[in-house]
């Protein structure tokens, strides 16, 4: 190997190392590594700087930008009431809620659908009597795991799906991720049910670990760029009761349908492969914004610039790891290492390896790290290029071994649990999650 390829690797994991320490902030590591890349001279400015205009940074952008449109157009609003006026049942509420935070993740940033709901569930417990946390774990780990099931779920399943185009020519499609996705979810809440049933909570209040936790939160300067995409969500308590009514202006009413039928068209666009993701959910934003429903200083303020540099010079990194062949270097290790794996065996490492990165640093990143190198994987083998991608997709987004993913911290914040039951129940969803997932992908796309 070069001294180039030897030196993209130190740099990576230096990189790798100070955003696991957590003592440093992620977007200025990132930075710093891929300034340094630069400074080495071992690939031209314009594929050191490539990650800023890589499309799956402009779909996270979009992404950004519909989902404070969601959340400004109240189309969500009354929600939770209506819930709760229906079912009274402590498991049914928790079962529904987790349920309905699920739905949502899918569609939408699960930082945003846990903030909706989260006032919700903070109320619910209050009433039933419940503690807190044995609606708050079931809401952070399905709100996490809800963004496994489409495309714009989660900022792994975007840049997974730019990977698929720069080795296929081909993208995947909204709900190609759907099969493992719903497969994970619904061992998630199998698993929830047996341990309900068995008298089992999976969660406690845990008040001092979590009160450290939500301390932690507090002092954040940018709460998103513990994991996923980022988002700022202000959480507020309503005043009114189960027994009140929520009434809408036409005005309120007119909004909530035009921003149901603009996400409606820009969901089944990218559905059908019509139009590019990027393009797709970037009309989606513009059309909200014109329309009035999105305010201008509302988009603006709610994309996080250190996130977006965080994954632009991640996503510039890594296209220097492929430009000095590093990435090619370790594939041919690697292939040798799994010479023998069958496909399933290949599907099955790739998710433990991506899955025990994402809970070690952050899930964007280990997508970047993993696509390129599951690529290599699948050409040095039998396996499918999809399938190796959908694998890689499918443990980068289980960061639930350690609550360090924002949707986490931001759920013990108002509903606390404590660190060792998420890690307990975390782990038992995690290694289930991790065999069914092999499962689907190895049936679906192989």
């Amino acid at each position: 190997m070069g001294i180039e390829i030897f030196l993209a690797w130190g740099i990576l994991l230096l990189v790798l190392s100070l955003i696991a320490s957590g003592r440093f902030r992620i977007e200025i590591v990132a930075l710093g590594g891929l300034l340094l890349l630069g400074l080495s001279g071992i690939a031209p400015p314009e594929v050191i700087f490539s990650g800023f205009g890589h499309p799956a940074l402009a779909t996270i952008i979009a992404v950004f930008l519909v989902s404070q449109g969601v959340i400004d157009s109240g189309l969500l609003q009354g929600l939770g009431q209506a819930l709760a006026k229906r079912i009274h049942n402590n498991r049914g509420q928790i079962t529904v809620i987790s349920a309905v935070s699920a739905f949502l993740s899918a569609f939408m940033n699960n930082v945003g659908a846990v903030g909706l709901m989260l006032p919700t569930v903070v109320r619910m417990a209050k009433r039933t009597g419940s503690s807190p946390g044995s609606f708050g774990l079931p809401l952070a780990i399905a709100s996490i795991l809800g963004g496994t099931v489409t495309l714009i779920g989660s900022a792994p399943n975007i840049i997974i799906a730019s990977y698929m185009v720069s080795a296929t020519g081909i993208s995947f499609k909204m709900f190609d991720y759907t099969p493992h996705g719903l497969a994970m979810l619904g061992t998630a809440f199998l698993i929830w049910m047996v341990c309900k049933y068995c008298g089992l909570d999976p969660a406690s209040n845990g008040t001092k670990e979590s009160s450290a936790i939500s301390k932690q939160l507090k002092k954040r300067e940018s709460p998103g760029l513990a994991g996923d995409l980022g988002y700022n969500v202000e959480l507020t308590e309503e005043d009114s009761g189960l027994d009140k009514h929520v009434y809408f202006s036409p005005l309120s009413n007119r909004q909530k349908q035009v921003t149901f039928f603009i996400l409606l068209a820009a969901v089944l666009l990218v559905s059908f492969g019509v139009i590019h993701p990027a393009i797709g959910f970037g009309l989606a934003a513009l059309l909200l914004i014109i329309s009035g429903i999105l305010k201008p200083t509302s988009a603006y303020s709610n994309v996080d610039l250190r996130i977006i540099f965080f994954l632009g010079a991640m996503l510039g990194i890594g296209q220097i790891l492929e430009y000095t062949g590093a990435f090619d270097a370790l594939s041919t290790f690697m292939n040798s290492f799994t010479e023998g794996f069958s496909p399933f065996w290949l599907i099955l490492l790739l998710i433990l390896m991506s899955s025990a990165l994402s809970n070690a640093i952050n899930n964007s990143a280990a997508a970047v790290f993993m696509a390129p190198l599951a690529i290599g994987i699948a050409n040095g083998s039998n396996l499918e290029v999809a399938a190796a991608l959908m694998a890689t997709a499918a443990g980068s987004n289980l960061t639930l071994l350690i609550p360090t993913h924002q949707a986490s911290l931001m759920v013990m914040s108002k509903a606390p649990f404590s660190i060792t039951s998420f890690l307990r129940f975390g782990l038992i969803i995690s290694l289930f999650c991790i065999l069914v997932a092999a499962v689907v992908v190895n049936l679906v796309w192989q």
